[in-house]
């Protein structure tokens, strides 16, 4: 078991400066508290998020950081030219010595698809393109390529990643999806963020399942899950640390969700007008029951991450301490309760099945 610290890197100050220097100085405590991993999330334009190129981050944090795996959730590839992110993540790779975990997904907030000029209409088709260009880009040294939106004649990236390749996972919890991801020996990555913790094991274990009938082997499926977390004495305190903080995340994301704006969702997107119409009224104590977001003692914390292991068998789990802003201090609070008291149990647990 394997746990991580993710970043949006929200700001709703506009306070980069300060967003970034404290992103980087946690970092470089997550590692020394013991935390295996941070993952990154690309997003563009708006206080939600502030990380346009999580390659640029990867790269700073190679330099701060010895061990720890640095990880993207995700890298929205219909937003960009995937020879361009292939090399940004080839860089960020060599850099770190090998460090890198590729996340990628599709992207779904319709502002970043109209400011950057890209339809939303495709994507899953760009995607799927898009993906398989990179991992050739990555493991072949004259990759040609002939798709309905790219066209490559024996292109040989310079650099190449340190791993052939580096582990790749893709977002989703869609069917359409898990078809792709088997035949490329791929994993999967997810957040409840959009809905219940409950919904989302039963989803992943049924894509568990329909991977291992496609022929993957049930030790190599993987699926980290990023978890919206603050972790205090107990439900009350962490209640009123953070109450303000999740409040405006989750007002900032109903807006920026396909339909959240009251518009017609993309095709391919209708779903997620459900969704906006939920959240647009949901409150702290629903998040909670539903497991969406952790806001408890640590041994809340664990029996959560246990029936995640039961469920699709959960092998790394991405901790999302820094959300809507949420001061420094808080932030690292959070991180100590976790390496103290819910970190060392599963460390603990799985030299005791190794034995």
């Amino acid at each position: 078991m394997e746990f991580g610290v993710f970043y949006v890197l929200e700001s709703p100050d506009g306070d980069f400066k300060r967003a970034y220097d404290e992103m980087l100085g946690q970092i470089e405590y997550a590692e020394e508290l013991g935390f295996d991993a941070v993952w990154l999330a690309e997003h563009h334009s708006t206080a939600y998020g502030s990380m346009a190129n999580p390659a640029v981050a990867m790269a700073a944090i190679a330099e701060r950081t010895k061990k720890i795996k640095i990880g993207s959730l995700i890298s929205v590839l219909p937003l960009g030219n995937p020879i361009r992110i292939a090399e940004d993540y080839a860089m960020a790779d060599i850099i770190s010595g090998g460090r890198l975990q590729f996340g990628v997904g599709r992207g779904y907030q319709p502002t970043e698809f109209k400011q950057l000029g890209v339809s939303m209409e495709e994507t899953r088709a760009r995607f799927k393109e898009e993906l398989e260009i990179i991992t050739g880009l990555w493991t072949q040294e004259d990759f040609s390529y002939d798709g309905k939106f790219y066209q490559l004649e024996n292109v040989t990236l310079r650099p190449r990643p340190l791993q052939s390749p580096p582990p790749i996972y893709v977002a989703s919890i869609s069917p359409q999806t898990f078809d792709l991801v088997a035949n490329m020996g791929l994993n999967l990555t997810a957040t409840p963020t959009l809905s219940t913790l409950d919904e989302l094991k039963g989803q992943l274990k049924d894509a568990r399942e329909v991977l291992i009938q496609k022929g993957m082997k049930p030790e190599d499926i993987d699926f980290p899950i990023n978890l919206q977390m603050h972790v205090a004495d107990n439900a009350e305190v962490a209640y009123e640390r953070t109450k303000e903080y999740f409040d405006w995340y989750f007002d900032m994301v109903t807006s920026l969700v396909p339909g959240g704006d009251g518009k017609k969702a993309a095709k391919s997107y209708e779903a997620f007008e459900d969704v906006a119409k939920g959240m647009s009224s949901i409150t702290f104590d629903q998040l909670r029951e539903a497991g969406t977001i952790h806001v408890d003692g640590p041994q809340a914390l664990i029996e959560e991450i246990e029936g995640m292991q039961e469920a699709f068998g959960l092998k790394q789990l991405s901790c999302w301490h820094r959300i809507g802003g949420m001061s420094d201090k808080l932030v690292r609070e959070s991180m100590e309760r976790m390496a103290k008291d819910v970190i060392p149990y599963f460390k603990k647990k799985a030299a005791k099945q190794k034995i």
